[in-house]
């Protein structure tokens, strides 16, 4: 996909990135604090989460990616990692492994204009450099709006995880 010709192009993290990693990581959670009355309020402002998730991506051949609009404004994210679900013997070894999509945000001005379907192609191609066949991703149920991009990116349901409260 041409993403200059739409007004904004993907790029890699850099360390310079922390401030926008933090914003857009509390903002993604302070939307599912809205959908879920179980997610927490960050005081730290996501500080605590960014820094796992990039200890994560450095121990696991991952990546975070920016979207970044033609005034040079971060407009989306996109954090995976190469993730291995070494328990899981209900399936073959080769299916355990997978790139694990873990953040994907969009700043709500930008939405419905195809900068998640860019941000899950670039994850995409990191994946694919790795040898990995396969991406997983998660969302809320009631996350519409996620489950239709995630869809029209050619995610299909796999694996669900039911609750009921007692």
């Amino acid at each position: 996909m041409d993403t200059a010709a739409i007004g904004y192009r993907i790029r890699s993290y850099a360390d310079a990135d922390r401030p926008v990693l933090r914003r857009m990581l509390n903002a993604l959670q302070e939307a599912e604090c809205a959908m879920e009355p179980n997610r927490a309020h960050w005081a730290d402002g996501g500080e605590a989460y960014a820094a796992w998730m990039l200890d994560e991506i450095a121990r696991s051949d991952g990546a975070v990616f920016l979207a970044i609009a033609e005034d040079g404004a971060p407009i989306g994210l996109v954090s995976c990692w190469r993730a291995e679900d070494e328990t899981d013997i209900t399936v073959t070894p080769a299916g355990r492994v997978h790139l694990y999509v873990s953040d994907l945000y969009v700043e709500p001005e930008w939405r419905g204009r195809g900068v998640a379907g860019a941000l899950l192609a670039e994850a995409e191609r990191h994946g694919r450099g790795l040898g990995i066949r396969q991406m997983t991703i998660g969302t809320l149920a009631v996350n519409e709006a996620a489950r239709k991009a995630y869809a029209k990116a050619g995610f299909a349901d796999y694996e669900m995880l039911l609750r009921k409260p007692l």
